[in-house]
């Protein structure tokens, strides 16, 4: 009896250890996945975040967390399960959609940025809903950051491929006026301004013609005296109506003599009619009022270049390539200046660049 009792004591420790450590992984997961499809999602995220602790390396029930807790407004959480998943699988976009959206929810805007920009990379390369929100939400932080030019090209592509909604209007306005602003910020005496101003954009985007030129006259109307919607009005029009596109960026000028960008569009005019030493003076003066602008640098480059001023244009087009070593038009036209001098190394390797980087534009459209 002594000798069944001892051997029985020996086990019950081990029955106890077995009873407190609760259900295996397995068991875990499988209820979890039971109970999301029964549509208890309390009782399958429970049951998931039992699981993940259990196998911390679980990509999927990391995406099952976040996806229940995004849809349940829970962002710090889904903040967290997105970045263990999007350290599980770097190449998910997905998850790196979601997560920035995630960030962007607990305004953590920095962070939200670097995935956001991590996920364009990839191609956001997921459904066209998520897709869609990813994109809308980058360029909500492009413009926040200053990056306007950007932001309004991500427009553009929201425009032509979904449904223009108010919130994409908003954002297209914000990024015209360059104003670094989210759209929860824009002051209420704003707001009319830029939903105005953000629908003559998207009608440009659209690819309507008629429409857009009707709504830039209408904001033009209300507020004559932003240099921002005569730059952007003049821009659009330089491709069919260039002498009245012409006066719309020099008034453009007049009302804020230091707007960059209008003194660049003045300078690519110029060199477009062939008028070089024009093109030059505007080109200068751009540099002169934004000395570490890539778009003032290029242009002013192209002009002393087609004016013959091939040290002076060298000068300012490596200066471009310094500030945009991603552009293939500056190291194409880099390539041009060394090639007139007899630079002929430097010139077959500034082309080579400017073939790599073209091929690698080309994809990144191409996959979109």
């Amino acid at each position: 009896m002594l000798a069944l009792f001892l051997a029985l004591s020996m086990f019950a420790p081990q029955a106890a250890a077995q009873k407190a450590a609760g259900p295996s992984f397995e068991t875990l997961a499988r209820q979890a996945d039971e109970a999301r499809e029964a549509n208890r999602l309390d009782r399958a995220l429970s049951l998931y975040r039992q699981a993940v602790k259990l196998k911390p390396d679980w990509d999927e029930g990391w995406w099952a967390v976040g996806t229940i807790t995004y849809d349940q407004d829970k962002y710090a959480e889904c903040a967290s399960a997105f970045r263990r998943l999007t350290a599980l699988k770097p190449e998910l976009t997905p998850a790196w959609i979601l997560s920035g959206l995630c960030q962007y929810g607990i305004r953590h805007y920095a962070t939200a940025y670097q995935d956001l920009l991590h996920a364009d990379k990839l191609g956001f390369q997921a459904t066209p809903d998520m897709a869609r929100a990813g994109r809308i939400h980058l360029v909500f932080l492009l413009t926040k950051n200053g990056n306007f030019d950007r932001a309004l090209q991500l427009c553009t592509h929201l425009c032509r491929n979904y449904s223009v909604t108010p919130d994409l209007v908003a954002a297209a306005g914000i990024a015209g006026l360059r104003r670094t602003w989210l759209p929860e910020e824009v002051p209420s005496a704003d707001r009319p301004l830029v939903m105005a101003f953000g629908e003559a954009l998207a009608a440009t985007a659209a690819q309507q013609y008629q429409d857009a030129i009707t709504k830039y006259e209408s904001v033009l109307k209300a507020y004559p005296e932003n240099a921002e919607i005569h730059f952007r009005f003049g821009s659009y029009l330089l491709s069919n109506a260039s002498e009245r596109g012409l006066d719309e960026l020099k008034t453009a000028v007049r009302l804020d003599p230091k707007h960059v960008p209008a003194l660049v569009g003045l300078t690519m005019e110029y060199l477009t009619r062939g008028d070089y030493a024009t093109a030059s003076q505007y080109g200068e003066r751009a540099v002169e009022i934004a000395p570490t602008d890539f778009a003032a640098h290029l242009m002013y480059g192209r002009a002393l270049l087609e004016d013959h001023k091939l040290p002076e244009a060298i000068t300012e087009l490596e200066i471009a390539v310094k500030y945009a070593p991603d552009s293939p038009d500056a190291h194409f036209s880099l390539a041009a200046a060394y090639a007139r001098t007899g630079r002929k190394d430097d010139a077959a390797r500034e082309r080579a660049e400017f073939q790599r980087l073209k091929k690698l534009l080309n994809s990144r459209v191409g996959s979109q």
